[in-house]
């Protein structure tokens, strides 16, 4: 491995062959991964030294990358393991997220024929994180339900991850106009979808539902549902209105950064009598609690391999 300079708790990436520190990561601006943002991702997390769901994430990824035709990465899922796992152990990480992306890369000729394209890969680790603030993850974040309706399916597979995310762009500037940090986007129907990164529960009496389309099939979502059934808790996929969502007993959202995620208000109307609900407690503490279970952790290699 090269020299990663002296701060690899910063995080590693790795791109065209190498390893390097994330902050020296570059993509070429002729890559269609950014002029055309034809590209995905996924994304997990480490605790503890463990990968979380790691097969389970890389399910995901090889079924993303076969539906986007990224046929010419390079690097079969054993090696693309490997190399999350080195990425981890160069950053001497304990907690990371850790991110995979595949993009169309670079065409060969003026007409930018897709099929002329090598396609890239990029990995990295970097320092654990939430995609809300700390003081939100004890107290509630606030969402609004935005008036921007989600790309339909139809045009963009929203179960393979990726960053085409100007809807979202639209509904948070919406949303600091209304004083809060988050915004639920709805589909052509009216019915909940998603934000830009998590998705979403609501508990109505017995039942806690999320959105059963026009989302991402979130992994941490799946995890709650099996969750619901240790718990006996009526846990289902289901459509969501818009106008039904305000009278939730308790909301949170899901993501693999962040884990489960309190909500305090919708549209400005406070939820519930507590934050978090009883039910979102009793969740997040098992979520957390099964980290440790060996079914769904594999342990990080720290040990240099035999190519440093």
């Amino acid at each position: 491995m090269p020299d990663t300079g002296t701060a690899p708790n910063n995080g590693i990436g790795f791109i065209d062959g190498d390893y390097m520190p994330f902050s020296e990561l570059r993509l070429p601006i002729t890559d269609l991964g950014f002029q055309l943002s034809d590209m995905c991702y996924d994304a997990l997390h480490v605790r503890d030294g463990k990968f979380f769901r790691f097969d389970d994430h890389m399910d995901r990824w090889d079924r993303s990358i076969s539906e986007r035709r990224f046929d010419t990465l390079g690097y079969d899922r054993d090696q693309t393991k490997n190399i999350l796992n080195d990425c981890v152990r160069h950053s001497d990480l304990r907690d990371a997220m850790v991110y995979l992306i595949a993009t169309r890369g670079t065409p060969t000729d003026p007409l930018k024929d897709l099929r002329t394209c090598k396609n890239r890969f990029i990995a990295w680790a970097v320092p654990y994180y939430n995609v809300v603030t700390e003081q939100e993850m004890k107290d509630g974040c606030d969402v609004i339900i935005s008036d921007v309706v989600r790309i339909p399916t139809e045009s963009v597979d929203p179960t393979v991850k990726n960053f085409g995310r100007l809807d979202f762009c639209a509904a948070l500037f919406e949303a600091y106009e209304k004083d809060a940090r988050y915004a639920v986007l709805v589909d052509q129907d009216g019915n909940i979808t998603e934000g830009r990164g998590w998705n979403i529960f609501a508990l109505f009496g017995g039942r806690l539902l999320s959105p059963e389309s026009g989302v991402l099939e979130g992994i941490t979502r799946r995890t709650v549902l099996e969750l619901c059934d240790r718990l006996n808790i009526e846990g289902e996929l289901a459509p969501i209105p818009a106008a039904d969502l305000k009278n939730a007993d308790e909301i949170f959202l899901s993501s693999t950064a962040g884990g489960l995620m309190p909500v305090r208000k919708i549209d400005g109307k406070t939820v519930g009598s507590s934050v978090p609900g009883p039910v979102t407690q009793r969740l997040t503490d098992l979520y957390w609690e099964i980290h440790d279970d060996p079914a769904y952790s594999t342990p990080v290699d720290y040990t240099a391999s035999s190519n440093d």
